[in-house]
């Protein structure tokens, strides 16, 4: 499919459905990747990942399009329409507390149990990332990033959304979309054709974790948020510790946080 073709999609409306909003972005971030030539997610989103309002799109016609949009045969995605229930199931159910929220804060707690490298990243004038023998890796002031090892410097250019090496002009990596309440849209790009995207899985923010996961739905970091200004990131075994990956976690650390930040009435 093409970008035009991924953005043009209309689903039918529900009396309760995922809301169009949600959808939308989602399918406009799919078409920008398609458009610079980037695969598409190997694993499409979960079945009500979107939230729910009245006289949103049909649930399983959404559920049904992006399953097939992440297949091996994305190529012959069906027009979208609804579904049967017996074909497609009724999704996840919206459970803010009982079993849910129990299975979630598991899965918190399980963070803790990962292989990998763990480091901080603490919030203040100069944010920074610290490794588990309190060294820092990396400090962030305003829009200048630095690494203490290496001495490098980057610039965090918010407005062309990308992170460049300020002594040679290197993009190290961008991204597009954006996290905002309950709707994680942001995609990372990075060189050679590799991004990475970041769903999050939790009803509040001290139960949830976010993923960064790869364009082949490899999970290589995970975040969660453990004190107020203290977001722990935990890099897969099979990631360097490399200056992309700590700005990386910079950037995203701030992402987990939007995701659950109520929007203020009469903003935006």
């Amino acid at each position: 499919m093409t970008g035009d073709a991924v953005r043009g999609v209309n689903f039918p409306r529900a009396w309760r459905g995922y809301d169009p909003g949600q959808v939308d972005r989602l399918l406009r971030n799919m078409g920008r990747l398609l458009d610079a030539g980037m695969p598409l997610p190997a694993t499409p989103p979960r079945p009500g990942e979107f939230a729910k309002v009245i006289r949103g799109y049909d649930c399983q016609a959404v559920d049904r399009f992006f399953a097939a949009l992440a297949s091996d045969r994305a190529q012959q995605v069906p027009a979208p329409g609804p579904a049967s229930p017996e074909e497609w199931g009724h999704g996840q159910p919206e459970l803010p507390g009982g079993s849910a929220t129990g299975d979630r804060q598991a899965e918190w707690r399980g963070v803790a149990d990962l292989p990998g490298t763990r480091l901080r990243r603490t919030r203040g004038p100069t944010s920074k990332i610290i490794d588990s023998d309190g060294q820092v890796l990396l400090t962030h002031r305003g829009r200048t990033l630095k690494v203490t090892a290496s001495g490098q410097v980057f610039r965090n250019d918010a407005n062309r959304a990308e992170i460049v090496d300020t002594a040679t002009g290197a993009l190290v990596l961008r991204w597009i979309g954006s996290h905002s309440y309950h709707h994680a849209g942001t995609i990372a790009l990075g060189p050679g054709q590799r991004w990475l995207s970041f769903p999050i899985r939790g009803s509040r923010l001290r139960n949830a974790v976010m993923r960064a996961v790869d364009e082949s739905g490899t999970e290589v970091v995970w975040f969660r948020k453990t004190k107020p200004a203290v977001v722990e990131a935990v890099v897969s075994p099979d990631c360097d510790i490399s200056p992309e990956i700590l700005c990386l976690i910079e950037l995203a650390a701030r992402w987990l946080v939007v995701y659950f930040a109520r929007p203020i009435p009469g903003e935006g």
